[in-house]
């Protein structure tokens, strides 16, 4: 069975949205019955970081230049304002900006 590049992508972005949802359900039905100290809620919280820097890092590993470059500034962005939502128009804007200059 051979399926085309879109359909694996989308498989797959499936994929994480069930593991990474179901890990948060998960998590919080089995937790419901533990004590949640300060070093369980930080490892609970950090699942959903992890599934996505999982999608994010072969995005970045096999993209552009503009790809790189916004995933560069919307980083530093968001480690010195704490914004997500500055981080993130930065990082587009980035991104559409080295395809304006250099997709010619």
């Amino acid at each position: 069975m051979n399926f085309s590049p879109v359909w694996q992508s989308l498989i797959a972005i499936i994929l994480m949205v069930v593991i990474a949802y179901g890990s948060r359900v998960l998590g919080l039905l089995i937790m419901a019955r533990v004590p949640l100290g300060p070093r369980v809620r930080r490892f609970i919280d950090a699942m959903s970081s992890s599934v996505l820097i999982a999608v994010i890092t072969p995005i970045i590993v096999h993209g552009d230049g503009g790809v790189r470059i916004a995933a560069i500034a919307a980083g530093t962005v968001a480690i010195i304002l704490r914004s997500p939502l500055v981080s993130i128009a930065l990082g587009m804007f980035c991104a559409a900006g080295w395809r304006w200059l250099f997709t010619i």
